[in-house]
């Protein structure tokens, strides 16, 4: 009769039921990871801009640190004169060349366009365009040539979203930039014990470098769209300021942005003739050149040193999974990740000596 009492019941498994159980336990695992994975796909828009949230509050207060430091202003008050700074020049610049920026703009906006038809109808004059057009028959090449408001109607039509997430990042950054040492430290608590020792140096580590890195970026995109500018209007490409500035906001995407910004540029000078575009061309990449080959390596540290191979795949890579703001947040998310690659090792080093 012991056989049926609570002892006897709770050292007696039946196999078949542990095995149903540890099936059912393992069920429930995969489905929790795959429940999640589909949760943070669904929020990738806002993932990505968090992070952009972090980035812009990194350089924010990277740029009022000096403020804070010669005038001895309490942080917060730094980071609005920064804010009022910035604003200001904006402003002030959109006084000084708000319409002729704007005049220039218009005319690329109806110069490529034009560019494209001109192109599109001498490939299907010459003989050999003619043959490629057996193999390319079902591409509608009108729409390359179509208005240039129509080819940015999905970007029009999303442009409150846009507007709504550029908020969001800014809001987000502020807060970030007026008290970081709150969140850092939230963070670090949830941690396990073990951990919060290398998850507080990973997020220092990664500061440091993103906020390096981003002064280096401010010095390539004004030196890229100054360049640029001097170069055009020297030799006499139309559309200097705009196109200077479209190459410098361009530069802040390393390889890929040099040659979004030639392009560009080739385009919007064809109309003017051949001529001009070997000079728009020319200029644009001989400034992405020093740029690139002469300045930057300059200025970098060994310790921002990112191979470039690493970098295109993470362009790559995120380019295909969040769009134009991957590309963007490529490299600093290149930087985080090479931070936290530096941090392991660092935390491996003691064991092997010790070993």
């Amino acid at each position: 009769m012991k056989i049926f009492g609570a002892r006897g019941l709770a050292t007696k498994k039946d196999p078949q039921d542990q095995a149903l159980l540890d099936f059912a336990l393992r069920t429930i695992i995969v489905l929790l990871i795959c429940i999640g994975v589909i949760v943070l796909w669904r929020l990738t828009e806002a993932i990505i801009a968090a992070f952009a949230s972090v980035v812009v509050a990194v350089a924010w207060r990277g740029a009022a640190r000096p403020i804070t430091e010669h005038f001895k202003l309490p942080p917060g008050l730094s980071l609005l004169a920064v804010a009022i700074i910035i604003v200001s020049g904006v402003g002030l610049a959109t006084i000084l060349f708000g319409n002729h920026l704007l005049k220039q703009y218009d005319d690329l906006a109806q110069d490529i366009p034009a560019a494209l038809s001109v192109i599109k109808e001498s490939v299907e004059a010459h003989p050999w365009g003619r043959f490629l057009e057996h193999f390319v028959a079902g591409v509608d090449l009108s729409k390359a040539t179509a208005p240039l408001a129509m080819q940015f109607a999905s970007f029009i039509g999303s442009l409150g979203r846009v507007l709504a997430l550029t908020a969001f990042i800014f809001l987000g950054a502020a807060y970030l930039a007026v008290d970081p040492d709150r969140y850092v430290e939230g963070l670090v608590a949830l941690a396990p014990d073990r951990r919060k020792a290398e998850l507080s140096r990973f997020l220092n580590k990664s500061a440091t470098m993103l906020r390096r890195w981003l002064s280096i970026q401010l010095y390539v995109v004004v030196l890229n769209a100054g360049l640029v500018g001097v170069g055009l209007w020297f030799t006499g490409v139309d559309a200097p300021i705009a196109l200077a500035t479209i190459s410098g906001a361009l530069a802040f995407i390393p390889y890929f942005g040099s040659i979004v910004a030639i392009v560009i540029g080739a385009l919007a000078a064809l109309p003017q003739g051949l001529s001009a575009v070997l000079f728009a061309a020319g200029v644009i990449g001989a400034a992405s050149f020093v740029e690139g080959y002469l300045i930057t390596p300059y200025l970098q540290s060994e310790a921002l040193v990112l191979p470039p191979v690493t970098l295109l795949f993470f362009m790559l890579a995120l380019g295909t999974l969040f769009g134009v703001m991957g590309v963007v947040l490529a490299v600093p998310a290149t930087v985080v990740l090479a931070s936290a690659f530096d941090v392991l090792t660092e935390n491996e080093k003691p064991q092997e000596t010790s070993a």
